[in-house]
C-alpha cells in the first residue's frame, strides 16, 4: 500500500476542498432569479428630486421571490443594477425625499440622525398609490412625475 508523504498530506486537504468548490453549483435561489435592471428619473412638480430613495415592493398577487428592490435617488436619477433588481411582475412603488440613513463617524447606531422634512407627499411613499410593472426586458425604465398637490 503506498504511503503519503508529509508534504502530500499537507496539500491533500486544501486540494480536496478546492476540487469540491470548483465542482459545486450555486444552490442559492436568489442567484437563479430572472432579475432585471431598472433605471429612471423622479421629478417633483417638474423639477428633479434632489435626493431620496425609491422602493419597488412586490404588489399583492404578484411574483415576489426576489423581494423589494431599492435605490438612492440623486439629482432626479436612480439605477438598480440587474444583480439587485426586481424580477418581472407588478410592483408597488414608494418614493421618499429622504435618502438612506447612513451613520457617520462618531454617530452610534440607535441614535436618530436629524432628517430634513419629507418633501414628497404621503400618496407617493407611506400611502403610495404608485405601481409599475417590470417586464422581461434586460433593463426597464420607470420614470415618475410627482405632484406636491
Amino acid at each position: 500500500m503506498p504511503t503519503i508523504s508529509k508534504l502530500g498530506r499537507r496539500l491533500a486537504a486544501p486540494l480536496f476542498c478546492l476540487a469540491l468548490a470548483g465542482c459545486s453549483a450555486s444552490t442559492d435561489p436568489v442567484d437563479t432569479l430572472p432579475r432585471k435592471g431598472v433605471t429612471g428619473t423622479v421629478t417633483l412638480d417638474g423639477q428633479p428630486l434632489a435626493q431620496g430613495k425609491i422602493v419597488f415592493d412586490p404588489a399583492a398577487g404578484g411574483q415576489g421571490p426576489g423581494g423589494a428592490a431599492t435605490a438612492d435617488i440623486a439629482d432626479g436619477k436612480y439605477t438598480i443594477e440587474k444583480a439587485l433588481g426586481p424580477v418581472p411582475g407588478k410592483y408597488k412603488v414608494s418614493i421618499s425625499s429622504r435618502p438612506s440613513i447612513k451613520f457617520g463617524p462618531g454617530q452610534e447606531p440607535g441614535t436618530r440622525p436629524k432628517l430634513d422634512p419629507e418633501k414628497v407627499p404621503a400618496k407617493y411613499n407611506t400611502e403610495s398609490t404608485l405601481t409599475h410593472e417590470i417586464t422581461d426586458q434586460s433593463t426597464n425604465t420607470a420614470d415618475f412625475d410627482l405632484k406636491s398637490r
